[in-house]
């Protein structure tokens, strides 16, 4: 660590010592961080800012090309499935981590049995666990073996697991300072500086062996400057001291356009935002009733809320139901309950609520205003519902503590478009507890992940979305388009694997 120190010591001068018109020519990109992280990791520290990073520092041992809906190899030479639990990989031999330790078969084995040790502590859990062991056959070949046959291993190993140093690991006590302390990939980009007060600094791999049709790194250096009050980013952009900053909300988006030098682009995202409605009735009772839960449901104007409300809504989707028409697995029979005010109101007045009801409706701070908007339309049904606009750190706290009533995230469903990784969200592990542990909804996402027929696949994911719908648990309203607002000098191009995300390597100069 005292070389990565030396080494981001003397780059962060650079990128903050120069005039804001001389960053183009000394080639660091500047983006501004709404959330801080204190980890480079997608096992520990998996957030949709973060991912802009961990995606093209680490790699996979295979992509998925979304475009052309194939897997494409990364770290990995080539594969054969042996049978329906057995994959076994030949691996490159020309790999090396940023540390100058060269990849092998023990760090692909030992990342893979490391992350599915139920002894390793991680939030998806579900999306590790399903793996028996990792095998090594030779230098360059491994083995995996699942527990039981599963429909998406190939898009779990591509979406999921990026390669780690072991003997970097080593050297640690805790797994989860991989990230903080030893941040080593495979991937165009190395870290330079890893702080979760100044932000995380990331530098050309000039030493990348990978195949380039996959990756880029058009800037030298990217950094990503912690900065989460947005008057400051607005202030640093307009003032040359930022080149980017994201999830431009609509009134801000308008105003930058006005400003000399400063461009806006809206792009589709494979993000969504969501509204939900705990039914269990551990916290509010109301909610424990389907009917209300179908009022509050109808109440929203998604319509109104896309066209004026969601950044960039002139590119966003009106999704009808929590996934993507493109997302693998995402087919439904039933929708939600079209916009009726009027019924709403009657519905509420069946369930004995002809006043309404208190409600504490919880949202990412980055979405705040589409929940300000969503809790005016439940007031004008009599449903009086407090938003609290809080970090992920603090949400997550509310959920494990199961304290959630309504709640509004952003979910970036692109990191691995199936829709197991949706449903996931809500209904895996203890979260299920906040819909009584639906058991149609359980059966079926534990029988999607055993068939490997798309078609029966499909139509087994179908019974939990349409029963989603019938209890009205999950209201999604919108993709949510990736609004940046950025320097003149600077172009957004479409990631050359992910048809929706937007990673390192996307951004560079005019």
């Amino acid at each position: 660590m005292t070389v990565l120190r030396a080494i981001a010591a003397a780059s962060v001068a650079v990128a903050l010592s120069a005039p804001a018109s001389a960053q183009k020519s000394q080639d660091t990109l500047r983006y501004a961080i709404n959330n801080s992280f204190s980890s480079l990791s997608q096992y520990f520290e998996a957030t949709d800012e973060s991912s802009i990073f961990t995606r093209r520092v680490y790699e996979s041992l295979i992509g998925y090309d979304e475009y052309n809906g194939k897997f494409v190899p990364l770290l990995a030479k080539s594969w054969v499935r042996v049978n329906p639990t057995t994959i076994e990989f030949e691996l490159r031999d020309d790999v090396v981590f940023h540390n100058g330790n060269k990849f092998d078969a023990d760090d692909a084995v030992d990342t893979f049995n490391l992350y599915t040790d139920e002894k390793t502590p991680l939030r998806y859990k579900s999306r590790y666990d399903w793996v028996e062991k990792a095998e090594k056959l030779g230098p360059y070949k491994m083995r995996i073996t699942t527990k039981q046959p599963n429909a998406i291993d190939m898009g779990l190993i591509a979406y999921r697991y990026s390669m780690e140093d072991t003997e970097s690991r080593k050297t640690l006590t805790d797994v989860e300072d991989y990230g903080r302390k030893t941040p080593y990939g495979t991937g165009y980009y190395k870290v330079v500086q890893m702080d979760p007060t100044k932000g995380v600094l990331v530098e050309r791999f000039d030493a990348f062996k990978g195949d380039k049709n996959y990756a880029r790194a058009p800037v030298k250096r990217f950094y990503g400057m912690n900065m989460p009050d947005r008057q400051t980013q607005i202030a640093q952009l307009i003032t040359g001291g930022v080149d980017i900053i994201a999830n431009v909300i609509q009134d801000q988006a308008d105003d930058l356009k006005t400003k000399p030098g400063i461009e806006v682009s809206a792009v589709p995202s494979g993000s969504f935002i969501y509204f939900v409605l705990a039914s269990n009735g551990k916290v509010n009772k109301a909610l424990a009733d389907p009917k209300v839960r179908e009022a509050l449901h109808m109440a929203i104007d998604r319509d109104s809320i896309i066209k004026y409300i969601v950044p960039g809504g002139a590119v966003a989707e009106k999704l009808q139901a929590p996934c993507f028409p493109t997302t693998i697995g995402c087919k439904v029979n039933k929708t939600p309950p079209a916009f009726d005010r009027e019924k709403a109101k009657k519905l509420l007045v069946e369930a004995g609520y002809p006043n309404g009801f208190d409600m504490s409706y919880v949202v990412h701070a980055p979405i705040k205003d589409v929940a300000v908007a969503i809790s005016g339309d439940l007031l004008k049904i009599g449903v009086r519902a407090t938003v609290s606009p809080d970090p992920l750190q603090v949400y997550r706290k509310k959920q494990g503590d199961g304290v959630l009533e309504a709640w509004s995230i952003f979910f970036p469903l692109g990191n691995h478009p199936d829709i197991s990784s949706a449903l996931d969200i809500w209904f895996s592990g203890e979260r299920a507890a906040y819909f009584n542990n639906d058991k149609i909804i359980l059966d079926a996402m534990a029988a999607g992940l055993r068939e490997t027929d798309p078609v029966k696949r499909d139509a087994i994911y179908q019974v939990a979305l349409d029963q989603n719908a019938d209890m009205h648990y999950v209201l999604p309203i919108s993709s949510l388009p990736s609004v940046y607002a950025h320097s003149k000098d600077v172009k957004i191009m479409p990631n050359q694997l992910s048809a929706s995300e937007r990673f390192l390597g996307d951004f560079g100069w005019k």
